[in-house]
């Protein structure tokens, strides 16, 4: 059970491999630190040697003269050394802070970068919530390890070793009796860290999937108050929140353990020296000093201080540690999806398309999504895909772009197979203008650039003109600069579609898929939408997806598409002659009166 909850070592290296950067940053903080530490050490020992002189000075042994002149010294010269040390303390903060928070900021723009290369299929099995979670609470639990996991690490083994050199050196009995209970303190600390350590990942773990949920029914707010669900969400977060309680009673529990023996041992120490120091001291007199006894009783909180400290940092560095395993875990996630050996840059592509016998299944899928499909889309040509729900009319778009990997068959554009081209390249020549456009909170100007960022203002003028938008976005007070809020919540169903159609001519793709662009659409809007996608379309390969047959009865050839294969090819005419599965589907929708059909567009 220890194996399976101990942080992996190489993925705390792999943490600490970020700090080389910042190396320096990292010493001179510790350093700094150190010095924070040793002037109480140091201090101890003038306290000691004050008490010296001045029971010398009472016993009559020092004129008081020279014992005051010596004490006063010793004062003094404590006093500066905790003056001086405030220079040092500043510093320690400052340095360490911008040290940390860069390698916190290198950590998650990686993570960041790493996650925007996975493949769809990563995508599909993680919720957005848990992967943000991830990027955000995850990273940041770093950094509190860094801060005090680490660097206070090293000042305190420095401030052990200095503080026992020092005591060895005045009496090695006392020495020893000082390191007596060292043991038992590593000992219940030992017992309790891997308990801790399983804890703390089991309670991000949970975290994260509470984040997760969390995440998924705010964006969903509308649909959960129409059906009038709030009472019943909060209840659901309630309980799931209720999860937490017993991990961080838990959490406690272990923390409080600690902290019991860390009290214990730390009251037990000076007393043992008391103790043992005050026998020697009685039944020897000349062999130690009341000073000497009373610096070790004082050293004490410098022995084992240290060692509650790491008390302390034990819960920061598993939590941290857990975070880390949960880090790296995605960080050992690799791109189905990757460029091939010797892959090269597409060509700009006319958009002559063959899909030749593609079998697909999605990971996990009991059935194939696709099964021996074969299609050929001409050229500038426009290809409807319909068919019954769950045929695989998506599934062929996303393979287009190389979302997933395919089992047997080929996609060959221009004469060329895909895979043989890099990804980046494939996809920046295939658009997309989805069923619910994606825009994000920015001004509609960043949202519409988002298809070609270095695209000049007077071009982003003209992608709007394009897309019938132009009109709507002057209106506007702010014009393109006004904000849409998350999701573009600020603009209806027809104004965020042609956004995306203004995003879409923007970044001018050779081969265009339309995901029921319109089917969300009022009559107005989707005349206005359907004008805007008229004028996208041309001189363009097109592939759309339609469960509406009249927004496509004038496409070029229409593929019907049932259990992931091509049952029926040809246009709207040939199709209804043939009285298939697609001459269904229009009766259907539109009634017994076919010959009418085709002046629905």
């Amino acid at each position: 059970m220890k194996d399976d909850v101990y942080s992996k070592p190489n993925n705390l290296l792999r943490l600490l491999a970020y700090i080389r950067p910042y190396w320096l940053s990292f010493a001179l903080a510790t350093l700094c630190g150190i010095v924070k530490f040793l002037v109480p050490v140091i201090n101890n020992v003038l306290v000691g040697r004050g008490i010296d002189v001045l029971t010398a000075a009472y016993a009559g042994d020092l004129p008081r003269s020279a014992a005051w002149a010596q004490v006063t010294f010793w004062a003094l010269l404590g006093m500066g050394l905790a003056v001086g040390s405030t220079l040092p303390v500043y510093l320690r903060s400052r340095i360490g802070a911008r040290a940390v928070w860069s390698v916190v900021r290198d950590l998650r723009c990686d993570l960041y970068a790493h996650i925007q290369k996975l493949s769809h299929s990563f995508f599909d099995a993680h919720r957005s919530g848990s992967l943000t979670s991830r990027i955000i609470g995850d990273v940041e639990a770093v950094q509190p390890f860094l801060n005090q996991g680490l660097i206070q690490s090293w000042m305190n083994i420095v401030q052990i070793t200095v503080v026992m050199s020092i005591l060895f050196s005045q009496n090695v009995k006392l020495a020893l009796l000082s390191m007596a209970l060292i043991p038992l303190h590593v000992a219940v600390q030992r017992m309790l860290s891997w308990r801790v350590k399983a804890n703390a990942r089991a309670i991000r773990d949970q975290l994260a999937g509470l984040a997760g949920a969390t995440q998924e029914k705010l964006a969903a707010s509308t649909v959960v108050k129409t059906f009038t669900r709030e009472d019943d969400e909060v209840q659901r977060f309630s309980e799931d929140s209720n999860s937490l309680i017993d991990l961080g009673i838990y959490n406690s529990h272990l923390n409080g353990l600690s902290q019991a023996a860390v009290t214990g041992i730390n009251a037990l120490a000076p007393l043992l020296i008391l103790l043992i120091g005050g026998h020697i001291g009685i039944f020897q007199p000349g062999e130690l000093s009341i000073g000497l006894i009373a610096q070790f009783i004082l050293m004490q909180g410098q022995v084992y201080g240290p060692f509650e400290r790491l008390n302390e940092m034990q819960l920061i560095t598993a939590n941290a540690l857990g975070a880390t395993d949960r880090i790296f875990d995605i960080f050992d996630t690799e791109p189905e999806i990757a460029d091939r050996p010797g892959a090269v840059k597409a060509p700009h592509f006319t958009g002559d398309v063959r899909i030749s016998g593609l079998t697909f299944r999605y990971p996990d899928a009991l059935s194939p999504a696709l099964t021996d499909f074969t299609l050929h889309i001409p050229a500038h040509t426009t290809t409807a895909l319909v068919g019954p729900s769950g045929g695989g009319k998506t599934t062929v778009t996303h393979l287009l772009s190389r979302f997933y990997e395919w089992e047997a068959g080929t996609i060959i554009i221009d004469g060329g197979d895909i895979r043989d081209y890099t990804v980046y390249s494939l996809r920046a020549q295939v658009g997309l203008v989805p069923q619910d456009p994606m825009l994000f909170s920015g001004t509609i100007e960043e949202n519409i650039l988002y298809g070609r960022p270095d695209a000049t203002p007077d071009e982003v003028r003209r992608a709007a003109d394009q897309a019938y938008a132009l009109g709507f976005i002057e209106s506007l007070d702010q014009g393109f600069n006004t904000l849409l809020g998350e999701r573009g919540i600020k603009l209806s169903g027809g104004q965020k579609q042609r956004i995306a159609i203004a995003r879409a001519f923007l970044k001018n793709p050779a081969i265009l898929i339309l995901d029921e662009a319109t089917s969300a659409l009022d009559s107005e809007s989707e005349r206005i939408v359907q004008q805007a996608l008229e004028a996208l379309m041309r001189e363009r390969t097109t592939l759309v997806i339609a469960h509406r047959l009249a927004t496509v009865i004038r496409a070029d050839q229409i593929a019907v598409i049932t259990a992931g294969r091509v049952v029926e090819c040809g246009r709207h005419a040939e199709l209804l002659e043939r009285n298939g599965l697609y001459a269904m589907l229009c009766r259907q929708q539109f009634g017994e009166q076919l010959p009418g059909a085709p002046t629905l567009d």
